[in-house]
């Protein structure tokens, strides 16, 4: 029995040892989270302190992505033209999108918080939950090649270049980081080349955004090869049209295109529609008759 009694003593002195120790380390953890604290605040882009990313900014990157390219006007490509019976009078013409964007959310808000926080505010921690966010809409178009096929080598994300501006005044290119951060979540491979854009948007009217202009340098051959296209906000969809142009150029096929936010938002519900291998519904206002398909105008056929 006294060997019984002992041998509970000594576990429960070690069980008040353990106890002891995790309280110490715990003390020490939180010492040192609040040092560090000191050196490097903690906070989210919202202001919440003691956190990097709140459970309510959070939760602003886990709903599903819409589309929004029907709310870009620089994107709205001629599709069809309609003309008045005998007299040979123009009646009207249908647009259609050149190709699909999709975004988180609108750009307001704890959604604008964050961008403007991961982009000018320093808070480079924000590319990994970012890219988490998007993986799984960048998933949805690589996974869909412009003529219905999947194709056999990687799809290829292209970021859209920052002004030399811009990424002197941030310190690193940031849209370039994100998509390396997403080719770490498996979902597609980053192109390695160089994209230069002259004029940076920030600041331009409209009008002024619609001469936008990219040019590619050197890099990896595109021609053939399926893209995503990547950016953080789109407001007229001229940058993502001037990549267009010159990705397609230069023989790639552009499937689409991932942004985190858009200026201009569909506040209506997606009521009907076709999508994107079922999975991402047509915006309201995509021309009825006209398939949902990726890609080039032409690819879009009236039924």
């Amino acid at each position: 029995m006294a060997d019984h009694g002992a041998g509970r003593r000594g576990t429960a002195r070690r069980t008040g040892e353990q106890a002891r120790g995790g309280g110490a380390r715990s003390l020490l953890r939180e010492v040192l989270a609040e040092t560090g604290g000191l050196l490097a605040p903690r906070h989210c882009p919202c202001g919440r302190e003691r956190t990097r990313l709140c459970p309510d900014c959070a939760a602003e990157l886990a709903g599903p992505p819409r589309r929004v390219e029907s709310r870009c006007e620089v994107l709205q490509v001629l599709a069809d033209a309609r003309v008045r019976p005998g007299g040979g009078l123009p009646a009207g013409v249908d647009l259609a999108p050149l190709l699909p964007v999709l975004a988180l959310g609108p750009y307001r808000g704890r959604l604008r918080d964050l961008v403007l926080g991961w982009k000018n505010g320093g808070a480079l921690h924000l590319a990994r939950p970012l890219a988490a966010a998007l993986a799984p809409a960048v998933r949805e178009l690589a996974a869909v090649d412009v003529e219905g096929v999947e194709g056999a080598e990687p799809v290829l994300l292209v970021p859209a270049p920052s002004s030399r501006a811009a990424r002197i005044r941030r310190g690193e290119d940031h849209v370039a980081e994100l998509a390396q951060e997403l080719s770490r979540t498996g979902v597609a491979e980053t192109w390695r080349g160089r994209l230069r854009t002259p004029v940076s948007q920030h600041g331009r009217s409209g009008v002024q955004r619609r001469s936008r202009h990219v040019e590619l340098g050197r890099g990896t051959p595109l021609e053939g090869r399926a893209v995503v296209l990547l950016d953080d906000v789109v407001t007229t969809g001229a940058t993502l049209r001037a990549l267009h142009a010159a990705l397609t150029a230069a023989g790639a096929r552009v499937q689409g295109a991932m942004v985190l936010a858009a200026a201009r938002w569909p506040e209506e519900p997606d009521t009907d529609g076709t999508s994107i291998r079922g999975g991402i519904p047509d915006l309201p206002g995509t021309p009825r008759g006209m398939r949902s398909l990726p890609g080039h105008p032409e690819d879009r056929v009236a039924h």
